[in-house]
């Protein structure tokens, strides 16, 4: 049930990993009231509360992939750009990721919406060490073509330390071939239904340089449809 990915560093080097357990964090925003409003506002939209906050979901891994197509079933997918953390022989690595998940489904199930998409992430790392003096200075930026999708930086989102000990308290202390997204950015607009490419940046303004990684979306419906 692993899957290997290969990211490549600004060194050249090529670091190739098996993701052996996947995760993604919700409502990890800093500002508790904030967190709390968005929580109310999505359980008027019929999106049941988090029993707990911030939130952990459990991934298949077989889920996680960085390739630049995917597929899902239906129009009801959107992307959600997050900085994702993995571990690999004892180093940390940072790369931008999509935790794309089905609204729908998300709707009766958190867990089930998250895991009926592909989650989609980078082909380039840096090395966490590289950007732990300024963590908060990243920015995470989601487009469809010339359409801004989301846009904020992780200064709004508990810090990178934070969620690496909130992670290890339930998934247990043994990092390895572990990869978690950390919480998105606020959503301007969705983008259009149908077939779509998201091009998603995790900017370092403070060495000048970014993460991008971008995938476009096909469409598959189902061939016979239950009544009703």
């Amino acid at each position: 049930m692993f899957q290997a990915l290969s990211f490549q560093l600004p060194s050249g080097e090529t670091v190739t990993i098996e993701v052996r357990r996947a995760l993604a964090a919700g409502a990890t925003g800093r500002d508790a009231e904030r967190v709390q409003r968005h929580i109310a506002r999505m359980a008027e939209l019929g999106v049941t509360p988090p029993p707990h906050v911030p939130m952990l979901y459990p991934l298949m891994p077989t889920l996680v992939t960085n390739a630049t197509d995917i597929g899902v079933i239906g129009v009801d997918s959107t992307p959600e750009v997050e900085a994702v953390v993995f571990s690999w022989k004892g180093t940390d690595y940072v790369t931008v990721g999509s935790d794309h998940t089905d609204r729908r489904i998300e709707a009766a199930s958190s867990l089930q919406g998250k895991n009926s998409c592909p989650k989609v992430t980078g082909t380039t790392a840096w090395l966490l060490a590289e950007v732990l003096d300024h963590w908060d200075a990243l920015q995470l930026r989601a487009t469809c073509g010339d359409v801004l999708l989301q846009e904020g930086g992780v200064a709004n989102l508990l810090s990178v330390q934070t969620l690496m000990d909130f992670v290890a308290r339930h998934d247990g202390a043994l990092s390895d071939g572990r990869l978690f997204f950390g919480g998105t950015v606020p959503t301007l607009t969705s983008p259009p239904k149908g077939r779509t490419t998201i091009t998603l940046e995790l900017r370092d303004p403070v060495r000048n340089r970014a993460l991008t990684h971008a995938y476009t979306v096909h469409i598959f419906e189902e061939y016979f449809r239950a009544p009703g």
